[in-house]
């Protein structure tokens, strides 16, 4: 498998501090998960880092909806549908690596965990960036 890190740039930026920083620590999770991938699979330390990684994003996930309901977000049941949707594959595609491990399954979750991290920061969350900067530079 080939192993290609995200690159954190300026382009991934909301311009929000708090969602940045955890998109930061997200995209080194991920990173993490390809370095390890990329000197083999260790099943203790995969579980490991797989579990950290979905503890971190369940609570991105419930500070980012937390913020979006308190500056009043018009669209955040769309957002927080997203975010469970991806919890939901996420789940499944995991149990597809407990049930029949191997590098098809492995490849499978790390490639959904790209593609739906970069998509879903420069679709979704850029969506509701701006409100959320006006929000906040109303209430500083």
């Amino acid at each position: 498998m080939q192993i290609m890190t995200i690159e954190w740039n300026s382009s991934l930026e909301t311009g929000v501090a708090e969602v940045d920083a955890d998109h930061r620590n997200l995209v080194r999770l991920i990173n993490e998960l390809d370095t390890m991938l990329s000197q083999g699979v260790d099943p203790a330390r995969f579980g490991s880092v797989i579990d950290t990684l979905i503890d971190y994003a369940e609570n991105h996930f419930r500070r980012e909806e937390e913020m979006l309901e308190r500056l009043g977000y018009p669209d955040i049941s769309d957002h927080a549908e997203s975010h469970a949707g991806f919890g939901h594959r996420l789940g499944a595609m995991v149990a597809g690596c407990i049930i029949e491990p191997g590098p098809d399954s492995i490849a499978r979750l790390h490639d959904h965990l790209h593609s739906w991290l970069i998509d879903h920061i420069l679709s979704e969350d850029m969506r509701y960036a701006p409100f959320v900067r006006a929000r906040l530079s109303d209430q500083g």
